[in-house]
């Protein structure tokens, strides 16, 4: 993941207009403006300073502004140094990628998850594991990759699944980074304002809206206004999982 998409990533995960971008970080006393923002998330600009990185992470809601900042000085090393670094990248997702597929059989999108991660998330799990092996916890290691992907992921020794909520559309209802419950009720006990977890067209990773219905026609609605909402014809378009029973923060 190169800096412009991870950039860009962070913007859409914000839910913020480039605008709104530019006036937080005038506030933080960094004049920059929505096109220069839109050149450097389109690749049209080489990254900028640390200081702009990490004001751009910051006013966005990026958890570890320091990520964006180390892509950025990644892609201005010489090129001896940025080779050492991908090879070591390419190494640790290996090393996941191998120890998820040996422990459990998980879906394919998980090792799409490792392979997109950013150098520094790929080492951090690398470092994880490390220390499962430690603590004789493995599984419990591979279930939490399991869950920062974002594919749902099944409980035999309870009802229901869960999934890692990764976007802000349902805040404040449902938390950005929740680990959400869901269980496979079926659609038509559904009610008007249900909390629903679907496959939007295309997409591996579910999202979670309030749940409508009239006239066998389905509008699924973000409690975050800036966010999409998805509308359907016809109840079979409806790729649906189950209905969000709870979430927690502390996974």
């Amino acid at each position: 993941m190169d800096y412009a998409v991870m950039l860009d990533e962070i913007i859409k995960k914000s839910g913020l207009s480039l605008r709104q971008i530019t006036k937080r970080c005038t506030e933080l006393n960094y004049e920059i403006t929505p096109s220069y923002i839109s050149q450097l998330k389109n690749g049209e600009l080489p990254p900028p300073s640390e200081e702009i990185s990490r004001t751009l992470a910051q006013v966005c809601g990026e958890n570890n502004p320091m990520k964006l900042v180390f892509q950025g000085y990644m892609e201005k090393a010489p090129d001896i140094i940025k080779n050492y670094i991908l090879m070591a990248s390419a190494a640790n997702k290996y090393l996941l990628n191998k120890l998820s597929k040996e422990t459990a059989n998980l879906p394919e999108a998980i090792s799409e998850y490792i392979d997109n991660l950013d150098i520094l998330s790929a080492l951090e799990l690398s470092a994880n594991y490390i220390g499962s092996l430690q603590d004789s916890n493995i599984n419990t290691f591979v279930e939490n990759i399991h869950a920062l992907s974002g594919t749902v992921q099944h409980n035999e020794n309870s009802e229901g699944s869960y999934f890692f909520l990764r976007d802000p559309s349902m805040e404040p209802l449902v938390p950005m980074n929740s680990h959400v419950k869901i269980t496979p009720t079926k659609r038509e006990f559904l009610k008007n304002r249900d909390v629903v977890a679907f496959y939007p067209k295309g997409n591996k990773v579910p999202v979670i809206r309030r749940y409508y219905e009239q006239n066998n026609n389905i509008i699924l609605v973000p409690e975050n206004k800036e966010h999409e909402i998805y509308f359907y014809d016809n109840v079979n378009d409806f790729n649906y999982i189950g209905k969000v029973i709870s979430y927690k923060m502390n996974f």
